[in-house]
């Protein structure tokens, strides 16, 4: 039993010593790049569909203006599969979440 007991606590171990580290999720409200362009493409999605409920956006990508992102936002171009779509944004960390602006629509 106990060598059974062991062998456990070895496979356990070894599982958890070879388990991915976990990243921080983009969607929680933080002044990262990534919680910025999370927070971009999700409005987009809800947006686009009011702006053009006939033609279903398919977001590819986001463009940061110069100097790029920056910790207290900044402006760019997001990219959509149909070229009709997309378009200008602003984001600005407000406190304690991004307010993004899209400038299309």
């Amino acid at each position: 039993m106990a060598r059974t007991l062991l062998g456990l606590a070895v496979i356990t171990l070894s599982a958890c010593a070879s388990a991915p580290p976990t990243l921080a999720d983009p969607a929680v409200p933080a002044q990262t790049q990534d919680s910025a362009e999370w927070a971009i493409a999700d409005g987009y999605i809800a947006k686009q569909i009011e702006c053009t409920p006939d033609m279903a956006p398919t977001f590819e990508s986001i463009a940061w203006d110069p100097p790029g992102f920056t910790p207290d936002g900044g402006t760019g171009m997001i990219t959509d599969a149909n070229p009709q779509l997309g378009g200008q944004f602003t984001a600005t960390w407000a406190s304690d979440q991004w307010a993004v602006e899209y400038l299309y629509c």
